[in-house]
């Protein structure tokens, strides 16, 4: 009985992280577009948090930008757009150097390591993004 007690919430912890885990994914071009508002709102934070030498919030932004790269990585990978996640990839490589910078405290590398993740924003939306009706949408025909 203990054992079958054991399987059943066993089962259900995994369920639970699976619904969890899907809650998480871009499931939709709006999903996508709300996403990038997300990431705009956190880079703006993190350069302020830089600016004032918040280290605490720096850290917690550039592990939110990560979260946010791997759900980005997953919605191109799912769509077989292999070169989109490739710069996803880049992105979160990015937001991991300002952080690896912080706690090792080399902040002469935090700056470069932000315009190399602003500049890996910049060729997906050079990209895959387009300006339309003062708005950034995904380019027609990329998906």
């Amino acid at each position: 009985m203990h054992k079958q007690l054991l399987v059943a919430f066993a089962s259900v912890l995994v369920a639970s992280a699976i619904v969890v885990a899907q809650s998480d994914e871009i499931g939709s071009v709006e999903d996508y577009d709300a996403t990038m508002k997300e990431v705009r709102t956190t880079f703006g934070a993190l350069n302020s948090a830089m600016d004032a030498r918040d280290g605490d919030t720096v850290l917690s932004g550039t592990a939110k930008l990560v979260e946010i790269f791997e759900q980005v990585e997953a919605f191109w990978a799912t769509r077989n757009v292999p070169a989109a996640a490739a710069i996803a990839t880049e992105a979160a490589a990015a937001a991991n150097e300002i952080r690896a910078a912080l706690e090792a405290q080399a902040f002469q590398e935090i700056a470069p390591a932000r315009d190399a993740l602003a500049a890996t924003c910049q060729s997906c939306h050079d990209e895959y993004r387009e300006r339309v009706d003062g708005d950034t949408r995904i380019k027609a025909g990329v998906l």
